[in-house]
């Protein structure tokens, strides 16, 4: 079984990282960017004032574990769209190869510093298409044409 979620712009973005963008804090074309899933062992619900960092999210939310599940880092482009007056952060498609570690409930996008302790969390992002099970198929979760982070 193949599995295709598309995931819509951040459902949820976290405060502090809305202060770091605007500080400089973290920039997204340049700085390593990560994505973790969340699976639905616990249900898992943003705090977008006291999330800071990635151990704050997995304190209260399982990560997925299993075959063919590892972070991944995001390639992200960074863009001017004139037409609609935006600014537009754009990444890569997350592909999983042979994936078994559970059922997705969300992707977690964040900053790698050195640890959990110290990497900042950007957004949450959900689909229509979760929860979405994995059972040892290649799972494509597909980054929203318009882009995984927008400002206009």
């Amino acid at each position: 079984m193949s599995g295709f979620a598309l995931l819509n712009m951040a459902t949820t973005l976290y405060n502090n990282f809305k202060e770091l963008l605007l500080n400089g804090g973290i920039d997204l074309d340049t700085d390593t960017i990560r994505a973790l899933i969340i699976d639905d062992t616990t249900a898992y619900t943003p705090n977008i004032d006291t999330h800071v960092y990635v151990d704050d999210v997995t304190a209260v939310a399982s990560e997925m574990s299993g075959t063919g599940y590892t972070r991944k880092t995001l390639n992200v482009t960074v863009s001017q769209d004139n037409t609609n007056d935006q600014g537009v952060a754009d990444a890569d498609d997350l592909s999983y190869t042979g994936l078994n570690a559970g059922t997705i409930q969300g992707v977690l996008v964040y900053k790698e510093v050195t640890t959990d302790a110290d990497s900042p969390v950007i957004g949450w992002y959900e689909s229509g298409d979760f929860p979405l099970p994995t059972n040892g198929g290649d799972v494509t979760l597909t980054i929203n044409a318009a882009g995984m982070l927008t400002l206009g």
